[in-house]
Formats: C-alpha cells, sequence, structure tokens
C-alpha cells in the first residue's frame, strides 16, 4: 500500500494537497466530489495473522507469518466520502502454516481449523474508511469491513480503529484486529484431558499486511 496524494476545497478557494496512507491516486477531488475508480498493482510484501484464544486455564496465541508473495495482484479502488472501495484485494494463507509454540499444539489447532478439508484462510479487504479525527498523515484511523473465509465458513466483519501506517511514497502496512467466536465460523470450542481443559468460544483475529504499489 502506499501514500496518495489528494486536493480538498477550502475557503479561500485553493487546494490543500493532503497526503494520506490509502491505496490509490486520487486527484482533483474536493469536499463534495469523489466517486473516482483507479486500478493499481498491488505486491504483497509481508503479512501475518495471528489467532488469540484461551482456556480455563490459561491463554494461547497462534501465528502465521507470510513473506513476500511472488505475484502481484490487481486492484479496483473507488473512493468516494471518505471511504475507500476495493475489488480484488484478497489474501490467501495456508491453515497448516499456523503455529502456536509448541508442535503438539500446532497440529490440534490446524485439525480445529478444518485445515484437511480446509486448507486455506481467506482475507479480503472490502473498504476503508477514514476518520474525520485524523490529523497525523503518517499514521491513519481508520475503520475497515473485510471479509473471512475460515473452515469453509465466509463472514464479512466491521474492524473499528485499525490502523494504516506510512512507510514511504509506495509503501503502507495495514493493521486491525477483531474479537469473534468459533461458533461464528461453526467450530466447536474443544475440551481436553477429559473435559478438564475447555477452550473457550471467544477468539481473537490479528492481522497486519504490508504491500507495495504501483499506478497502472
Amino acid at each position: 500500500m502506499y501514500i496518495v496524494y489528494y486536493y480538498v476545497m477550502i475557503s479561500r478557494k485553493e487546494f490543500l494537497v493532503v497526503s494520506i496512507i490509502l491505496l490509490t491516486s486520487l486527484k482533483g477531488i474536493t469536499q463534495n466530489g469523489g466517486g473516482n475508480t483507479n486500478y493499481h498493482q498491488v505486491k504483497i510484501t509481508a503479512s501475518s495473522i495471528v489467532i488469540k484464544g484461551e482456556t480455563n486455564v490459561n491463554k494461547f496465541q497462534c501465528k502465521m507469518d507470510q513473506p513476500a508473495l511472488n505475484d502481484s495482484i490487481v486492484v479496483k479502488n473507488i473512493w468516494l466520502n471518505q471511504k475507500l472501495e476495493f475489488e480484488g484485494l484478497k489474501l490467501k494463507y495456508r491453515v497448516d502454516h499456523f503455529a502456536c509454540g509448541i508442535r503438539a499444539m500446532d497440529s490440534d489447532f490446524q485439525e480445529l481449523l478444518k485445515a484437511e478439508d480446509e486448507p486455506y484462510l481467506y482475507l479480503q479487504l472490502n473498504s476503508i474508511t477514514l476518520h474525520p479525527s485524523n490529523d497525523a498523515f503518517e499514521e491513519l484511523d481508520v475503520d475497515a469491513e473485510v471479509e473471512v473465509l475460515l473452515a469453509g465458513v465466509r463472514k464479512k466483519i466491521q474492524v473499528k480503529g485499525g490502523k494504516v501506517i506510512n512507510h514511504s511514497s509506495a509503501q503502507m502496512t495495514l493493521k486491525g484486529d477483531k474479537e469473534l467466536l468459533m461458533t461464528d465460523f461453526n467450530i466447536e470450542p474443544p475440551t481436553k484431558m477429559f473435559g478438564m481443559i475447555k477452550v473457550t468460544d471467544d477468539i481473537e483475529i490479528e492481522f497486519v499486511i504490508r504491500m507495495k504499489v504501483s499506478s497502472l
């Protein structure tokens, strides 16, 4: 992802150039304008997903780091009223790459997520909405709509209080987290040790996606 420049009309009929970290090159947009459609080539340079949970005796987290992808993604984006909508920004992760710090737990967690039948977790970014209070362009507060396909179940979620961080004129990072339930994905929280250890239904998904973007 990367910095975008757009123009905001101010009272003295001048244009204030504002840099915001988003996935498009919007030009000539005023406070009353918008609706511009653009296409960009996006290369994922790094990404990670963490799923956190707990049992009646302790907490756990399982993480998957994904290095840079060889292929770029062509993404369509539309800017309108502080909201940037995307088409084509979809990432794929191998469920059997989740690591929980203990090999036996890795296997149990991957089985819990139905890795054999549903080997991939899909994360699709549908939109980003800027918070009106943003004043530091290097790090913006945003809300995001994300679609997650996990264990064969697709769920659209609203991520509040995410971050878009600018690294350069061509690179940015999107960060967010969301509390969900295992049963949202038809996953039954397991029990171990003859029922003495019980996994709670609550989980938290955190994601970090770093991107490099170029115009088409």
